[in-house]
């Protein structure tokens, strides 16, 4: 087993389904690759959904848990405890892969590099494109040599659109007690361990689907976000401080100035 892909899903709607369609068919043989789903919170009716579909569509690569506790990172850290992949790739359950995505992400994988793919937005019709910060990162990125934590930085505030090795990932997982800016967080914390970056061809590519009343786009109060910002950030400076000679610092700077703009913003995104 090669790859292990984690999807988290709370009370999922059919959008679920083209997600696994588009991972069953990968040109990547199936039995490389396992998909992980994780439900978590309600269990009824989704959870018979899911074993449905899995027992007429791939009951051999799919495996369904359930988890009652709430939370895209609790899910997550579930999915990680389960996989059996030597590396691990995240997708949300609202989001899908092209074909060739998996394969063309392991061709290039290492014990110690992330591979970075290609991402494009669209909106609620699914065809419209839509501005993406990490679309724009991959097009300032694409060609270049020596990457870095820092010039790649856009990439790593989020867990999907990428390959990581699960010696990279090590013991750390997500924070639960966040429910914003976790993503980032926990790839700073995993940021350590990374010795190399590399980018895969432009067709290797993430859709995120942009919907309107996703956590991130959500409008959140003033008090709110100043709160979020301070307590984020002082993780921030506690993991670093823990072991400050193992991360990048340039990278960690750019992980708290990121932080503290969200203060000037309504979405968190």
């Amino acid at each position: 087993m090669k790859i292990s892909v984690i999807i988290p899903t709370y009370r999922p709607g059919t959008y679920i389904f083209d997600c696994l369609y588009a991972l069953l068919h990968q040109t990547l043989p199936k039995n490389q690759f396992e998909v992980v789903v994780v439900l978590n919170g309600e269990r009824k009716p989704y959870e018979e959904q899911l074993h449905k579909y899995a027992y007429k569509n791939g009951e051999d690569i799919i495996k369904i848990l359930y988890t009652e506790e709430k939370g895209v990172s609790n899910a997550r850290n579930v999915g990680i405890e389960a996989a059996e992949g030597k590396y691990i790739v995240f997708v949300d359950d609202d989001d899908w892969v092209s074909p060739n995505y998996l394969e063309n992400l392991v061709a290039q994988a290492e014990e110690d590099c992330v591979v970075l793919s290609n991402l494009m937005a669209v909106g609620n019709d699914k065809k419209t494109p839509e501005k993406h910060f990490i679309s724009d990162a991959y097009k300032r990125n694409a060609g270049q040599k020596n990457y870095t934590l820092f010039k790649t930085r856009s990439f790593f505030s989020s867990p999907v659109g990428k390959i990581i090795p699960r010696n990279v990932i090590g013991s750390d997982r997500f924070f639960p007690d966040f429910a914003l800016g976790e993503d980032s967080l926990f790839m700073f914390t995993i940021s350590r361990r990374v010795k190399n970056i590399r980018l895969t061809s432009p067709d290797t590519i993430y859709y995120v689907w942009i919907r309107s009343s996703s956590a991130s786009r959500s409008h959140y109060s003033y008090f709110f976000r100043v709160k979020l910002a301070l307590r984020t950030t002082l993780r921030y400076i506690t993991l670093f401080l823990k072991d400050p000679l193992s991360y990048d610092f340039p990278f960690f700077v750019s992980r708290v100035v990121a932080t503290l703009r969200k203060l000037f913003q309504k979405t968190y995104q």
